[in-house]
């Protein structure tokens, strides 16, 4: 049976006698749900206890209430199930249930008597799995020509105008970014990443497959992902959210495809939520599973029916931006988007080459419910990251240009830290290439990362409403300049007009340029002209005249 999936792998098969003793490894594993939470401990008037200051903070800054499903499960549920003599894997605050494991058929057959179980026991995993072998996925043995800072990576950041932020010292400080992956394998060891370490940027670190693999040897799926979002390789590499914090969670058994996978990843989104994440980076996708018993079909991709979907959207409510890959079966007979793609009040991301044409592994949209999907593309073919081995490498899915997107999604955040999780969302579909023409195979197209900022500016008032303010960078610079000019809400468009005065305060170059918009970003791209030493920009439009400095090197 074919599998669709967001990550790569390649699965070979061999056969496994029974054994008289089972290590958790093998044993089966159920979902179980639990009535209700009415005699719980905790309460949501108290969420200190069982939610972060950041999450708390988040939820405030958003607007967003405290409900019940943020309650933990009633801990006396959770003990009567090991006094039966289960092992408890996951629980699921959201869904108010459990993921156990357990030999004994007779006892799971009587588990639905029992007063605090709502239903029958699901499998979501049988005994015994099948081991896979996984593809690594190896460099080029050429790459593009690169720009530095970027390297290699430059053009994955540049076609979503991502340097402008950076340009602009945004670069995900601050904010939290989960990734939730296969494993990690050597990502605490790879060159790229090791300025996240010593930053002591990596807040947290979860296992949800929780079998005999550590999270650091498990798959190579997520070294690349990490890579891409926060990696630096001097002239070779440079991530879409470099300065960001991280956790690592495993949500994805790598070896096999079970539903048991779209449980793990709901718990990993509540341990992100719980966490104070702002963005979980989700690079995995479900349709098809080694039990066919377990198949979703297209009709169950309407963003309400899958468990990894209705999690999604759940962490969506929680004020979290979740970006998840589209799945890579554009060319196989499923064709569609994968779970979690379809949620409501995420961004599914497609993948394109560097041409920005669409990819052909890249799954199709819409959802089953006609909305539009995937909501943008990023470059996804030949994305360049860090391999566990410490090589740069390409690697080709939605897996790559996801990451792309979630790390410049934490620097427009940064940008805007008053925008809520939804206004960030509509600002990336509103500024990207084809928002007024959206399709199956782009969806809105590609993000302009620079209007996102734009947007978010004009539906957010200024500080202050009277108040003129402008910044130029980089600063030094040395062959572009960016202007920022933030003014009063309703300002008028016009053209003003742009003066370089040298130090002996000559013109040595002066050109028009439209202002739109309360926000307003001016690129200037030919300032190599212009000789080494100190300028003043000077800004001169009806009612007003403003200057300002800057340095330019070689």
């Amino acid at each position: 049976m074919t599998r669709y999936k967001s990550i790569f792998i390649v699965v070979t098969f061999f056969s496994v006698y029974p054994l008289i003793l089972l290590s958790q490894d093998e044993l089966p594993k159920y979902w179980i749900n639990f009535v209700d939470k009415e005699n719980t401990p905790y309460s949501v008037d108290s969420p200190n206890e069982f939610l972060s200051e950041r999450s708390i903070e988040r939820r405030l800054r958003q607007n967003i209430a405290i409900t019940e499903d943020d309650l933990p499960v009633d801990p006396q549920y959770i003990n009567q199930l090991k006094v039966l003599g289960f092992d408890v894997i996951n629980i699921s605050k959201w869904f108010n249930g459990a993921i156990v494991a357990s030999a004994d058929s007779a006892l799971m057959d009587t588990l639905e008597n029992y007063s605090f179980i709502r239903s029958a026991p699901i499998l979501v995993k049988p005994a015994f799995h099948d081991t896979g072998q996984v593809k690594i996925l190896r460099p080029k043995k050429t790459l593009s020509p690169y720009t530095l800072p970027y390297g290699y990576s430059s053009n994955q950041i540049k076609m979503l105008s991502g340097e402008y932020l950076h340009r602009n010292r945004y670069e995900g400080q601050g904010l939290l970014i989960v990734v939730q992956d296969a494993g990690f394998t050597n990502a605490d060891d790879v060159s790229s990443l090791q300025h996240i370490w010593e930053e002591n940027r990596i807040v947290a670190s979860r296992d949800f497959v929780k079998d005999t693999l550590d999270l650091f040897a498990s798959h190579h799926h997520g070294t690349f992902v990490f890579s891409i979002i926060g990696g630096i390789y001097e002239n070779a590499i440079y991530g879409s959210a470099t300065k960001a914090n991280f956790a690592l969670t495993r949500t994805e058994d790598g070896n096999s495809e079970y539903i048991i996978e779209e449980y793990n990843w709901v718990c990993g989104a509540e341990f992100a939520d719980s966490l104070g994440a702002d963005i979980i980076n989700s690079s995995l996708g479900y349709s098809l599973f080694d039990d066919s018993l377990q198949n979703h079909s297209f009709n169950d991709m309407d963003g309400e029916t899958t468990p990894i979907s209705v999690g999604a959207k759940i962490a969506a409510a929680k004020g979290m931006v979740i970006v998840s890959s589209a799945g890579n079966a554009g060319d196989d007979p499923w064709f569609r988007i994968l779970a979690p793609g379809d949620a409501k009040n995420i961004i599914t991301v497609g993948a394109v080459d560097a041409q920005q044409t669409i990819a052909d592994f890249s799954s199709r949209g819409p959802s089953y419910d006609r909305r539009v999907k995937p909501d943008v593309c990023a470059q996804g073919v030949e994305t360049v990251a860090q391999s566990p081995a410490g090589k740069i490498a390409q690697c080709s899915g939605t897996s790559c240009s996801a990451p792309v997107v979630s790390g410049l999604v934490a620097c427009l955040w940064q940008a805007n830290p008053h925008a809520s999780a939804l206004q960030i969302i509509e600002s990336i579909q509103q500024s990207s290439s084809q928002y007024e023409n959206p399709d199956s195979l782009y969806g809105f197209g590609i993000p302009n990362f620079i209007l996102a900022d734009r947007y978010l500016n004009s539906i957010m008032p200024p500080p202050e409403n009277n108040i003129i303010t402008y910044n130029v960078f980089p600063n030094p610079a040395r062959s572009y300049l960016y202007l920022e000019i933030l003014r009063p809400l309703h300002s008028q468009d016009g053209m003003v007009l742009i003066s370089y005065y040298n130090i002996l305060g000559t013109i040595v170059k002066q050109e028009e340029r439209e202002i739109i918009g309360a926000h307003a970003v001016l690129e200037f791209e030919d300032i190599d002209v212009l000789e080494t030493g100190l300028y003043l920009l000077k800004i001169e439009f009806p009612g007003g005249v403003h200057t300002i400095p800057f340095m330019k090197i070689k």
